[in-house]
């Protein structure tokens, strides 16, 4: 089962994300929604906490530290990109 959110990125970011997944035959979302499910699937956290110079709050990122493994997608996975 997949869930819809909406993601806010940098123009820069969503540009090199697009690059990136043309370049793997899937939609942007796909290829976020994929990146995002492995962070969580191998362990990924983030931790919040003040920023002294703020107002405002910090957020470190806590990637997974060994390689993720490969993700398989399916041709009909791929082609349901733009549903889910």
């Amino acid at each position: 089962m997949t869930s819809r959110i909406e993601l806010k990125a940098s123009a820069a970011t969503a540009d090199t994300l697009r690059e990136m997944a043309a370049g793997a035959g899937l939609e942007a979302g796909k290829l976020a929604g994929v990146l995002l499910d492995s962070f969580i699937e191998n362990g990924g956290k983030i931790y919040v906490g003040a920023w002294k110079e703020g107002p405002g709050i910090r957020i470190v990122p806590d990637w997974p530290r060994f390689s993720s493994g490969i993700v398989k997608l399916t041709e009909a996975e791929m082609q349901g990109a733009s549903d889910e």
